[in-house]
């Protein structure tokens, strides 16, 4: 990939494969509620890689983002605002918030920032690397003129990613479904009750307050939590096992039991002995000192030798 195509890779995020309804406000509870549900869809839904781009008020999404993945900072907007990290406790749960304010769409002809994202997930209490993110409006301020004289925030247009559609959790994780069956699972995923349709979440007063399901006591979620985390991991595992290919043999230990150490030579050892072989002849072969021509030693034999060291006794003696 020339370095464009690897920018807008980078700019991918993975997302839910499930229709979220936006909510033009949202508390930190719903917040909370949205990702216990997104986790347990997580389970039988998969992730595809699409870009966030000049999002609306109220658009929410639900991506998932680990270590080993570009973190998401690039949608589209700009914004006079660094973003800040905080953290809201809810009983057993604990959110992290990364918030950022005065967002404006580039060349849109908006005069005042007011756009306001926010980057949601579980700190404690639940998986930490299913994310919520949520547009809103928050107060404005005036967007300076140098604001738009500043380099474009990305690269158009947005080429679509052709990579398929991965499960990150449950039983399924690691497993790829076409991006063109993913319509048709979404259908029948649709169709069995198992994740909602084209309009979304249900009504918003069914969503209020601490996440489904809560947990009777505290031994509980953190066993939940506990769960949820390994589950998380072996995604992870898998996400990065996908992009490896089959893993290198083995050879059996009886096979090495006898051999002493110094006595293995590797072909790591070979090749290295070789290179610095070859740079040596090239570095004599391109020298701009001439080569000096071998000293031709004279030959001498056995009995001159011997005469010749007969001699210098017979000298010491006299």
């Amino acid at each position: 990939m020339n370095p464009a195509q690897i920018q807008q890779h980078n700019e991918q995020v993975l997302k839910l494969s499930v229709p979220l309804r936006p909510e033009p406000q949202l508390s930190f509870e719903q917040a909370a509620n949205f990702l216990g549900q997104f986790i347990r869809w997580s389970n039988i839904t998969p992730y595809y890689r699409t870009y966030i781009d000049k999002p609306s008020e109220g658009e929410m999404h639900a991506i998932f983002q680990y270590e080993k993945l570009p973190p998401f900072t690039v949608d589209g907007l700009r914004y006079l605002e660094r973003e800040a990290e905080y953290f809201i406790p809810l009983g057993p749960y604990e959110l992290c918030v990364q918030e950022t304010k005065f967002g404006f769409v580039p060349g849109s002809g908006e005069t005042h920032a007011s756009r306001v994202r926010r980057k949601i997930r579980f700190n404690k209490g639940g998986v930490s690397t299913v994310m919520l993110v949520h547009y809103s409006r928050g107060p404005a301020q005036p967007i300076p003129p140098e604001a738009h004289r500043m380099p474009p925030v990305r690269q158009y247009p947005l080429v679509p990613s052709a990579e398929p559609a991965i499960f990150v959790m449950g039983e399924k994780t690691g497993q790829r479904v076409p991006l063109q069956n993913l319509q048709m699972l979404q259908q029948q995923q649709q169709q069995a009750g198992l994740i909602p349709g084209p309009q979304g979440f249900p009504p918003q007063a069914n969503l209020g307050g601490p996440p489904r399901g809560p947990m009777p006591n505290a031994m509980q979620a953190q066993n939940a939590a506990l769960a949820n985390q390994n589950a998380a991991i072996a995604a992870q595992n898998a996400a990065m096992a996908a992009h490896r290919g089959p893993p290198k043999p083995q050879i059996p230990d009886e096979l090495l039991a006898d051999e002493d150490e110094s006595d293995v030579v590797t072909h790591r050892d070979i090749s290295t002995t070789r290179f610095i072989r070859n740079h040596e002849f090239l570095a004599d072969l391109f020298s701009p000192e001439p080569i000096p021509k071998p000293v031709e030693l004279p030959e001498e034999k056995e009995e001159d030798l011997k005469a010749a060291l007969a001699a210098l006794q017979a000298e010491i003696d006299a």
